[in-house]
């Protein structure tokens, strides 16, 4: 078989395998690099090696794969003393053989070929000077090389695609010292030494917090990153990309679902990557779609100042035992874990570090508090009183009434905004323009003179599906928060007032990026916007509050219908769902009053709809379901809660996946019974009955998976951002004031005043026995006096 004729996938292992080799065949040509340092005296221990296995088959089901680990035993020799440190860790030099074979004695093998033996660096987490054995760092170590094999197969999907370089993730796995006290857990991996073929050392090229490689500028880490998140349909994105060429160690995974470590910022963490990533013509030929930023976020990318500091500049201060490049380059790593656990910039932050002066600090904290205060005041639910009072007044000349003045506007920023508000009601599309590619599927050549990659094997372009294009929402929803908390102030336009001690922030992106989600069915973005367009203040921004977005009251009953009818597929949990129903429920009612209240209201405007009881009840029935399936969700997931408790072992009740007839296709169903027959090695086998035609099968646990509830990841990414944002706003646009009872009190006075009194009836008796159960005695009194009256 020629080169020519081989399949992408052995030509990428073949150059994968060329990697190492190289890197193998350079550390011989060294010889020993630490031969000086004298390990090949030091007495040999006796160590557990775990190794971990990914599962081949990468089953993505709700984003989670699976994996397991194996041991062996081994020796190693091991210096006493770490050769470099850092906030975290510290790290070892180490040699290794292979494992002895069992008819070798002892001494023969503990005393043969030391000094030829293998290089390797072993870094353990450390506490107050000293190895820390806990069983949370020995968790912690675990879950570096999970990363690092998680990674890994990102990169092996990459390589899959013929770019032109192919990348590869160092092996890792853990050493565990049973014969130290506490038996503390390393990890371990190769020593790569000398440069790569650009004639530079140990590289890191982008961050888990937006941070990218200003110096080398390579192009193949960052177009891996970017690539990462689209294969894994927008579940995954590997950051953190470092090493010697393009072998790379020591990567953070960020998650849709925050399941990698405490340096896993989940879509916050892809929001601030896509934020400062630079399409090119590498990108483009790899299938990757153009992902839209505003237009102030391109002006700053074009304008941008490769010497300037950013966050994750590493200037900091690090002891080490040694002066060579590595010791460096192990700081570097160290200190980026430290950053990954406190990398976002908040209010408290930035006032904090003094990024602000103190007018704009005066001036932000000021803002936040009017802003939080008109929140407070002002449910979601409730329409404020002067837009009930002047409603046809607002629609005709779109006015707001504001606690800040005015903030001057530029043609470009109101026609952006406009723009952005058409687009927040059409769904996405991803047509060979969003691949920068013409009709034809040819690539579009970009202007930039540094951007031509001759040679470059064009992809087929990666179409989101679904759950790419959810999660693509949340990273824009995640980049408006982050522009409405001010982290990006460099956007902020000089023809928007930026000058003006309210003006913190781009409104602009803020607006184009919650447009963005909104048209990918983003709920809690399509809530937002609704809030605004209907003269309440959203937590999003502050200066939404400002005549940027003009009161819509059609537009915004569209965004909310939007929100109700996101469908199954983007796995939106049904909670935000009902707050917005109620918004919509509110602002109907509120034009069904005006419209019984005077007559000519809507007269001068055509455009607007009139809104008839029947609508008002269908949007109710709407939100009524939408509960009963946000119950549903709450159930799910409080048994998955109940099974991560016990261990992960399944119970009777317990909704998974199986793998039907042995097909190897999982479909999903319900744990009927469940047989233990461990003690005569016969295993545990599941019986399950699916969900499609009713059919049970008796299988084997290994073909029995859980199926994590979507709302248990979102759950967890709430609690997680609560956790990045502590001093963030306490309200949320997407609660919801309204109890049950009184949506079916509403809709049982609806139906009574069409004469469907029958019905109307039972949703009086239903709303009385649930306030009674909530303590609201005056309220249940009344709807069951009114039940009693409608069946007489």
């Amino acid at each position: 078989m020629t080169g020519q004729d081989e399949s992408p996938s052995i030509h990428a292992s073949r150059r994968i395998y060329n990697v190492l080799r190289d890197a193998a065949a350079k550390a011989v040509l060294e010889e020993d690099v630490w031969g000086e340092f004298g390990l090949d005296t030091i007495p040999a221990e006796r160590v557990i090696r775990h190794l971990y296995h990914p599962d081949t088959n990468r089953s993505m089901q709700n984003g989670n794969s699976y994996g397991y680990w194996s041991t062996e035993d081994t020796i190693c020799k091991f210096e006493k003393t770490p050769f470099a440190h850092g906030a975290m860790r510290f790290c070892y030099r180490m040699k290794k053989l292979s494992t002895p074979p069992q008819s070798a004695s002892n001494h023969r093998f503990h005393s043969y070929g030391w000094s030829r033996a293998s290089n390797y660096v072993a870094k353990c987490y450390q506490i107050d000077g000293r190895v820390d054995t806990s069983e949370e760092a020995k968790a912690a170590v675990r879950n570096d090389i999970g990363l690092q094999y998680e990674a890994n197969y990102w990169a092996e999907v990459f390589n899959k695609r013929n770019p032109p370089q192919t990348i590869c993730f160092i092996r890792a796995y853990a050493m565990e010292f049973p014969d130290r006290e506490g038996t503390p857990w390393f990890a371990v991996e190769r020593y790569i030494a000398g440069t790569d073929s650009y004639g530079t050392g140990f590289i890191k090229h982008n961050t888990n917090a937006g941070f990218r490689d200003t110096e080398q500028r390579r192009k193949t880490p960052q177009v891996f990153s970017a690539h990462s998140f689209y294969a894994s349909h927008g579940t995954r994105l590997v950051a953190d990309i470092q090493g010697v060429g393009d072998l790379y160690t020591d990567p953070q995974v960020l998650s849709r679902d925050y399941q990698f470590g405490d340096g896993d910022l989940g879509p916050r963490g892809m929001a601030l990557f896509f934020q400062s990533f630079r399409h090119c013509t590498y990108s483009d030929a790899m299938g990757i779609p153009v992902f839209p930023l505003s237009r102030n976020e391109l002006k700053h990318q074009a304008k941008y100042n490769e010497n300037d500091l950013t966050v994750s500049d590493d200037g900091d201060d690090v002891s080490s035992t040694a002066t060579d490049d590595v010791l460096d380059s192990f700081a570097r790593m160290d200190l980026n874990r430290q950053r990954r656990r406190s990398s976002l910039l908040t209010h408290g932050d930035i006032l904090k570090m003094h990024i602000l002066s103190s007018t704009e600090s005066e001036s932000l904290s000021a803002s936040l508090s009017a802003s939080q205060n008109n929140t407070v005041r002002r449910s979601n639910l409730t329409i404020p009183e002067h837009l009930r009072q002047s409603k046809s007044m607002l629609r005709k000349t779109n006015a707001r009434k504001s606690p800040f003045k005015n903030i001057s506007r530029s043609k470009d920023s109101m026609d952006e905004v406009q723009s952005m508000l058409e687009l927040a009601t059409k769904d996405a599309v991803f047509d060979h323009v969003s691949f920068h590619r013409k009709a034809s599927g040819e690539i579009r050549a970009r202007h930039s003179q540094n951007d031509v990659m001759p040679g470059l094997v064009v992809a087929p372009p990666m179409i989101p599906n679904d759950e790419c294009r959810a999660n693509l929402g949340v990273v824009h929803y995640e980049l408006a928060c982050l522009h409405g908390m001010g982290r990006f102030p460099e956007t902020i336009s000089d023809d928007d007032n930026k000058d003006d001690d309210d003006m913190n922030h781009d409104v602009n992106s803020v607006v184009f990026h919650l447009a963005h989600a909104a048209s990918l069915y983003h709920v809690p973005a399509c809530i937002s916007l609704a809030r605004v367009m209907a003269g309440l203040y959203s937590t999003v921004s502050h200066l939404l509050a400002q005549p940027v977005v003009p009161i819509d009251f059609e537009l915004a009953k569209e965004l909310l219908q939007r929100a109700m009818d996101a469908p199954p597929s983007f796995a939106s949990p049904s909670e935000p769902k009902v707050a917005a129903g109620c918004l919509l429920f509110q602002i109907l009612q509120n034009e069904h009053d005006d419209t019984n209240h005077d007559s000519n209201d809507d007269g001068d405007n055509p455009t607007t709809r009139i809104t008839t009881p029947r609508v008002i009840m269908g949007v109710l029935e709407q939100t009524l379901d939408l509960l009963e399936m946000a119950k549903g969700e709450a159930k799910d997931v409080k048994k998955h809660e109940e099974r991560v408790a016990r261990g992960g072992r399944l119970a009777v009740g317990d909704k998974v996946t199986a793998n039907y007839a042995m097909e190897g296709s999982f479909y999903p169903g319900i744990v009927v019974e469940i047989h233990d027959d461990s003690d005569n090695n016969g295993g545990i086998n599941i019986l399950v009955q699916f969900d499609d035609d009713g059919s049970t099968e008796l299988l084997s646990a290994d073909h029995v998976k859980p199926l994590i509830p979507p709302t248990a990841t979102t759950q967890r990414s709430v609690a997680k951002q609560q956790e990045l944002d502590p001093f963030g706003h306490d309200d949320s646009d997407e609660k919801c004031s309204l109890e049950p009872f009184v949506l079916q009190a509403e809709l049982a006075e609806l139906k009574a005043g069409i004469g469907e009194n029958s019905q109307a009836s039972v949703l009086f008796q239903q709303a009385a026995e649930e306030a009674m159960t909530a303590g609201k005695m005056q309220s249940a009194t009344k709807w069951s006096l009114r039940a009693a009256e409608l069946e007489s």
